[in-house]
């Protein structure tokens, strides 16, 4: 405890907002209410005994809810526990009625209390984090959408030819289509297209028809795009449309590398920036 008190890595968590530093404090808590618990074991259903229990399951809830990484705590006290109820049913002076309320002590105290807390800091901070902001790109649209303040709400479902969109992938963590002035040092040596987790300008792509064909945009009239279109992605900073050819990608040579490529001119036209629109309903 006393080299814990003067560990220069506390100094520095301390300065980051980081979970960490709640994680510690609950991880030594709960490693505190486990001990006191092991300590009375063999005074079951006292008051001591019901306040180590009780105090056990509440840290284990904290600590879970600081970090998933806190479920290794939860789980020793699993593991223990499983060891103590299976020595508790091996002794000869074991009764069912007791072994039944020894079961019911553990499933209250260290399973429906943890839960409840866990559910209750996420109501907490729901209930505290309601409106939009820049952290919020990476969640899912529909979460954003019920946020307050957020743009989204206000997006037509359906799009037109000449839209501004962003694309988001549906794997977690890859967020937005990205491109931005910088070219790939090697392969294409074209300007790179990439996955970015906060709202930027350079996320926006225009909806364009291929240059054979002629808008049904009027100032009267949208033409709206239709699942089976091929269509155009062009990058609105740059005005550069996005494309793909058999060029390996940087990272992953099992996959062909986008990139943006040529200015918005018709005799640049080129079926590899042909894209297919393909959804479910």
């Amino acid at each position: 405890a006393g080299c814990l008190c003067v560990d220069n890595a506390l100094c520095t968590i301390s300065r980051f907002i980081l979970l960490d530093a709640m994680l510690l404090f609950f991880t030594a808590m709960s490693a505190l209410s486990f001990s006191g618990l092991y300590k009375h074991r063999l005074q079951p259903f006292t008051r001591v005994w019901w306040g180590w229990l009780f105090a056990t399951g509440v840290v284990l809830g904290l600590v879970a809810s600081s970090k998933w990484v806190g479920f290794f705590s939860v789980g020793l006290v699993g593991l223990y526990t499983v060891w103590e109820l299976y020595d508790i049913f091996g002794q000869s002076r074991t009764r069912i009625r007791s072994y039944a309320l020894h079961w019911s002590a553990r499933i209250v105290a260290l399973a429906v209390v943890l839960l409840a807390i866990y559910m209750l800091c996420f109501r907490i901070h729901f209930r505290l984090l309601y409106k939009s902001g820049p952290g919020d790109v990476p969640m899912d649209s529909l979460f954003q959408a019920g946020l307050q303040g957020t743009g989204l709400a206000n997006q037509p479902m359906d799009n037109s030819y000449g839209s501004v969109i962003t694309l988001k992938s549906a794997v977690p963590g890859v967020g937005l289509l990205h491109s931005h002035a910088n070219t790939y040092p090697d392969g294409s040596k074209q300007q790179q297209v990439t996955g970015y987790t906060h709202a930027d300008q350079n996320n926006n792509w225009v909806v364009e028809i291929m240059h054979s064909q002629a808008r049904g945009n009027t100032s009267e009239t949208l033409e709206f795009e239709r699942n089976g279109n091929i269509v155009r992605l062009v990058h609105a900073g740059t005005n550069r449309n996005l494309h793909s050819h058999a060029i390996a990608a940087i990272l992953n040579f099992l996959f062909f590398a986008p990139f943006t490529f040529g200015f918005d001119y018709p005799a640049e036209e080129l079926a590899n920036r042909k894209w297919l629109l393909s959804w479910n309903v």
